[in-house]
């Protein structure tokens, strides 16, 4: 079942990343543009899923969203379940993303020449103008490599979504799950097969994201 895996792992971290720029996206215009009191204690909870194990994380999560969490009853009430299932390794996949996502963006916007957001601001632009209108297209380049970034942390990440969607193969088997299970069956070739389709596809992104932090520029091998 080397398709299913490589085809979840694809739907997780496009998930994850999708929900992952919802939340980061406003929060990284909040935290490079803005002040206020408690900011440097947000940040650091932002933060930290980059020095927790992703094992804790995903014992969290399922602390939060399993049948006697909190949000778990919630769910329930409405007959929706997020353990053991895709849904749920996205959001696992989500959490152990975001500091990537949040810090990536920060710099892309904190990049942009002070001087433009100051002429569009005195232009009457509001924050939604100017961050459409000049901070993203001006920073479109880092933005991408960020993005591409949150996707392949989300397509190697193992331990968090393991945590919540467990391993059902052909239903909630990503790559790196796959792997691991197979290694411990002895299937030396599945492992080999799909750590092959992982590295072709983490060296093409990486490649990509080589190249849009130099600009885009056709200098970019030293």
């Amino acid at each position: 079942m080397i398709e299913s895996a490589v085809i979840h792992s694809l739907v997780v971290a496009g998930a994850a990343l999708l929900l992952g720029l919802i939340i980061a996206l406003p929060c990284a215009y909040v935290g490079a543009f803005m002040t206020f009191r408690g900011k440097l204690i947000v940040e650091t909870m932002f933060l930290l899923p980059l020095v927790l194990p992703p094992t804790i994380i995903g014992y969290g999560l399922l602390q939060l969203f399993g049948r006697n969490g909190i949000f778990g009853k919630l769910l329930e009430l409405f007959e929706l379940q997020l353990v053991f299932t895709l849904s749920g390794a996205a959001v696992a996949v989500m959490v152990v993303s975001f500091p990537l996502l949040y810090q990536g963006l920060k710099a892309a916007f904190l990049s942009v020449p002070t001087q433009l957001i100051e002429a569009a601001e005195t232009l009457s632009a509001n924050r939604m103008e100017r961050l459409f209108y000049v901070i993203i297209p001006n920073s479109w380049h880092s933005i991408l490599a960020t993005v591409l970034l949150g996707f392949c942390r989300g397509l190697g990440e193992f331990g968090a979504s393991l945590m919540m969607a467990g391993y059902i193969e052909g239903k909630t088997d990503t790559m790196a799950s796959a792997i691991y299970f197979a290694v411990l069956q002895g299937n030396d070739q599945k492992a080999l097969s799909l750590g092959l389709v992982n590295l072709a596809i983490g060296l093409v992104f990486l490649f990509i994201i080589q190249f849009l932090r130099k600009g885009g520029r056709h200098d970019f091998i030293d």
